[in-house]
C-alpha cells in the first residue's frame, strides 16, 4: 500500500496495525532468503496453470459447446458470422429467433463467440486448439492477477520472498483452485475467462492512472473494460471494484475518483444500451418449467430461503471443492424455508462476512478488499437481484473466488507476521493446499473429456438432479445406437431406463424424461410397444402446449406396428401444433401411403418438397406410389428420374427407375440404370436380372443368357 503523507506512515494504511509492529521480528529470517528474478513468480504461475490444465488438450466438446461452437450457425460461418454474433443474443445462433426468450433477461456476450468464429475459420472443429486457447488465456489471467495484486500491495511486501507474500499466494490459490475447472475445461467457459482477464487488465490500468496520474492509462483501461463487458455482463460489477481499489490501495484524490469512476460508468451505460438492442433486458414472464426456472415450484419464502442456502454451498466449495458437478438443477438442492438451520447459518455467515468487510474498510484492510470483492462480484450471479436460470453453478464464482483467494492469502500471511507460525510452516500449509487443489483440478479435468464422461461422473455427484439423470439417460440411448455388441447395447439401454426412471421419480412431470423413456423402452423391447406408448403419452401430457416429439414417436411406433390410420391422426395433431415441419409432413405422407390412401400421400410429400425441394427420398416415394400403388408408370418416371438425379449412386432409386423404364419398354434406360448399379456394387443380383430381361426384350438372347448365368451364380453363392 502507498503512503498517504509523510507524517502518516502507518495511519489507516496497514491491513492490521499489529502486523506492522511485529514485522521487524521476522525480518532477520527473511533477509537471508535468496534473491529471485522478478520474472520467476510470473513464470511459475504460468507454468503451474498450464501444467494442471494440460490434460484438457485431449478433451473433446462437451455440454454447452454445441450452443456456442459446434452447432452454432453464426459461429460456423467463420469470419462471415462475426456480424451476426455481434448483433444477436448469444443463444440465437443455436436456437434461432426463440433463443433470446429462453432465459429471462437474455444473454449478450459476443466477444468469446467471435473468438470461436475465428477459430472455426482457421482450423474448423478441432477441440484441442480451443482447449489450448482456454488454458493459455487462463494462465495469462493468473499472471495478470499477480501483477495486479503486486501493484496494489506496493512496497508493503518488500523484504520477504515472493512465495510468502499475499499477492503470490492469492494468485497461486486462484490458479490451482478446482472450482475453476468448469470455466477452463469446458470450451464454452471462455466467456468467464475473457471477462476476468480483461476486467483485471482494465483495473491494472485504472490503478496505474491513479498512481502515475497518466490519463492515457485510464483511457487504455476503459477500452479494455469495454471488451470485458462484451465478454460477459458480470464485468459490470467492476464499477464498484474500481473505487474500492482506489480507496484501499491508493491515495486517489477527489478529482481522480470522479474522473476514474465516470470513465467506467459511461461505457457501462453505452453497453447496456447496445445490449438492449440485441437481447431482452426487460423482465419477462418467468417460465413455469422448473428446469428453466428453478423457482417455478417454490413459494416466495422458499425462493429466497433457498437462494440464501446456495450461498453457503458456494462458501463450502471454496474451502472444500468436493464433490464438483456441472449440474445443480431440480431437485439437487431441495427448497427450504427460513426456519432451516442451514439457511440461518448461511445468512449469518454471509451477512456477517459482508458486514465485517465493510467495518474493516475504515482500516483499509486487505481482508476487507478480499471480502468485498467476493460479495460485489457475486451479487450479480447470486439469484437475489434476478434469476440466472439455475440455483447455483460453479462457473458463477469464477470471478468472485479471487476475493476468497485474496482473503485466505492475507490471513495466512497475517499469521506469519504475528509469529503465530514460522515461514516454513506457512510454506508447508501453502504447499499442501496447492498440491491438493492441483490434484483435484487435474483429475476433474478428465470428467470434462466428453458429454458422456461428464454425465457419467456428475450423475453420481448430483444424484438428485432430474436433469442430470435425463441427460445421461439420453446419452446412453445415443451410445447404444453405436454399439455393435447386442448384449452391451441391451445393458446400456437398461441403464438408460434406470436413469430415466430416477429422473421421473425426482420430477414426475419431466416431459423430456418421459419422451426418452419411451425411446429407450421401445429400443429395449420392440414387442412391448405399449410401454413406450404410455411413456410418450405422458411426455405429451406434461409438456406445455404438447410435446410434438412425443406425437412423432407415437406415430412411428404405430406405423411400425401396422396402425397407419392412428399414426396419421397423431401426425395431423403434431402438424397443427407446429406446422410446416418437413419431418412431420414426410411422415404424414408415409402414414397415408401405408393406409393405402395414395392421393393424400402424394399431396403431403409435395408439401414437404416445398420446404426441402432437394429431398431425393420424397421424389422417390412419390414415384413409387405412382408406379406401384397407382400403376401410373408414366407419372412415376419423372419423379424417379429426379430422385436419381439428386442421388445418382443410390442403388434403390436406380433399381426402381430401371424396373419402371423396363415396364414402359425403354430398355436402354433400364440397361443404363442397371449398369450403373453394377458399377457401384458388382454383386447386386437384381441388377443382373434386370439386364438379362432387358437384353432379352431387345432380342439379344446371348447377352441376356450371360447376365442370367451371372445372376444365378451370385444367387448360388448366397
Amino acid at each position: 500500500m502507498t503512503k498517504k503523507g509523510k507524517n502518516k506512515k502507518h495511519k489507516n494504511n496497514s491491513p492490521e496495525p499489529e502486523a506492522i509492529e511485529v514485522a521487524e521480528n521476522i525480518e532477520s529470517q527473511l533477509t537471508e532468503e535468496p534473491r529471485f528474478s522478478p520474472r520467476l513468480p510470473y513464470i511459475l504461475l504460468f507454468f503451474i496453470t498450464c501444467l494442471i490444465y494440460s490434460n484438457t488438450l485431449w478433451n473433446k466438446y462437451a455440454i454447452d459447446d454445441a450452443i456456442v461452437l459446434t452447432e452454432n450457425n453464426f459461429t460456423k460461418k467463420g469470419f462471415a458470422g462475426i456480424k451476426d454474433l455481434m448483433t444477436h443474443d448469444a443463444f440465437e445462433g443455436f436456437f434461432g429467433a426463440r433463443g433470446s426468450t429462453l432465459i429471462q433477461g437474455g444473454r449478450y456476450r459476443p466477444l468469446s463467440l467471435v473468438t470461436f468464429a475465428i477459430e472455426y475459420e482457421l482450423w474448423g472443429l478441432n477441440p484441442a486448439y480451443s482447449h489450448g486457447v482456454n488454458v493459455l488465456l487462463f494462465a495469462l489471467t493468473c499472471v495478470l492477477i499477480f501483477y495486479l495484486l503486486n501493484l496494489l500491495a506496493g512496497k508493503q511486501q518488500s523484504g520477504r520472498p515472493f512465495y510468502l507474500a499475499w499477492p503470490f499466494i492469492a494468485a497461486l490459490l486462484y490458479a490451482v483452485h478446482p472450482i475453476h475447472t468448469e470455466a477452463v475445461a469446458n470450451i464454452k467457459g471462455r466467456d468467464e475467462i475473457m471477462a476476468m482477464l480483461l476486467a483485471v487488465a482494465a483495473l491494472i490500468f485504472s490503478i496505474k492512472y491513479v498512481k502515475e496520474n497518466k490519463l492515457s492509462d485510464l483511457l487504455i483501461g476503459v477500452a479494455i473494460y469495454c471488451l470485458a463487458l462484451l465478454s460477459k455482463e458480470n464485468t459490470i460489477t467492476f464499477l464498484a471494484i474500481v473505487p474500492l481499489s482506489y480507496y484501499i490501495f491508493t491515495d486517489a484524490n477527489k478529482k481522480q475518483y470522479i474522473i476514474g469512476i465516470a470513465a467506467f460508468v459511461i461505457p457501462s451505460v453505452l453497453f447496456m444500451f447496445i445490449r438492449s438492442q440485441y437481447a431482452p433486458t426487460g423482465i419477462l414472464q418467468e417460465s413455469s418449467e422448473v428446469l428453466n426456472n428453478p423457482f417455478a415450484l417454490a413459494t416466495i419464502e422458499q425462493r429466497y430461503a433457498t437462494i440464501v442456502l446456495t450461498w453457503l454451498y458456494y462458501v463450502k466449495l471454496l474451502f472444500i471443492p468436493h464433490p464438483l458437478s456441472h449440474d445443480y438443477y431440480y431437485n439437487e438442492i431441495p427448497y427450504v424455508g427460513f426456519a432451516s438451520i442451514k439457511t440461518i447459518a448461511s445468512l449469518l455467515i454471509n451477512v456477517g462476512l459482508a458486514v465485517y468487510g465493510i467495518i474493516l474498510l475504515r482500516r483499509k484492510s486487505i481482508l476487507s478488499f478480499g471480502l468485498l470483492f467476493y460479495f460485489i462480484t457475486f451479487s450479480i450471479v447470486s439469484n437475489l437481484l434476478f434469476t440466472v436460470g439455475v440455483l447455483m453453478n460453479e462457473r458463477f464464482i469464477f470471478m468472485p473466488s479471487l476475493g476468497f483467494c485474496i482473503a485466505l492469502a492475507y490471513l495466512l500471511v497475517l499469521q506469519l507476521d504475528k509469529n503465530r507460525i514460522t515461514a516454513n510452516t506457512a510454506l508447508i500449509i501453502l504447499s499442501v493446499i496447492s498440491v491438493l487443489f492441483s490434484l483435484k483440478t487435474f483429475t476433474r479435468n478428465s470428467a470434462w473429456k466428453t458429454n458422456f464422461t461428464l454425465l457419467q461422473t456428475d450423475v453420481k455427484s448430483s444424484p438428485n438432479s432430474s436433469k442430470a439423470h435425463t441427460t445421461f439417460g439420453g446419452l446412453l440411448i445415443e451410445e447404444s445406437d453405436k454399439e455393435p455388441d447386442t448384449l452391451k447395447q441391451k445393458e446400456m439401454l437398461r441403464e438408460s431406463i434406470d436413469n430415466l426412471h430416477a429422473a421421473i421419480n425426482i420430477y414426475p412431470t419431466n416431459s423430456d424424461a418421459w419422451l426418452l423413456l419411451g425411446n429407450a423402452s421401445y429400443k429395449y423391447n420392440r414387442a412391448d410397444f405399449n410401454t413406450a406408448m404410455d411413456a410418450y403419452l405422458k411426455a405429451f401430457q406434461y409438456k406445455g402446449g404438447g410435446n410434438v416429439e412425443a406425437l412423432y414417436n407415437i406415430a412411428i411406433v404405430q406405423m411400425e406396428n401396422n396402425m397407419p390410420v392412428l399414426a396419421k391422426e397423431n401426425l395431423l395433431k403434431a402438424n397443427a401444433i407446429r406446422p410446416n415441419q418437413f419431418r412431420c409432413l414426410f411422415n404424414l405422407a408415409e402414414a397415408y401411403s401405408k393406409a393405402n390412401i395414395p392421393d393424400s400421400a402424394i399431396i403431403w410429400y409435395k408439401q414437404g418438397l416445398q420446404l426441402q425441394p432437394n429431398e431425393a427420398m420424397a421424389y422417390h416415394k412419390i414415384g413409387v406410389i405412382y408406379g406401384k400403388q397407382m400403376n401410373k408408370i408414366d407419372e412415376a418416371l419423372p419423379w424417379l428420374n429426379k430422385a436419381v438425379e439428386l442421388e445418382p449412386n443410390n442403388i434403390v432409386y436406380l433399381e426402381d427407375l430401371a424396373v419402371a423404364s423396363g415396364i414402359k419398354g425403354n430398355f436402354e434406360a433400364a440397361i443404363k440404370a442397371a449398369t450403373t448399379i453394377i458399377q457401384i456394387n458388382p454383386n447386386y443380383i437384381s441388377a443382373y436380372y434386370i439386364l438379362s430381361t432387358s437384353y432379352l426384350n431387345k432380342g439379344d438372347k446371348a447377352t441376356s443368357d450371360q447376365y442370367m448365368l451371372k445372376a444365378q451364380s451370385l444367387q448360388g453363392k448366397k
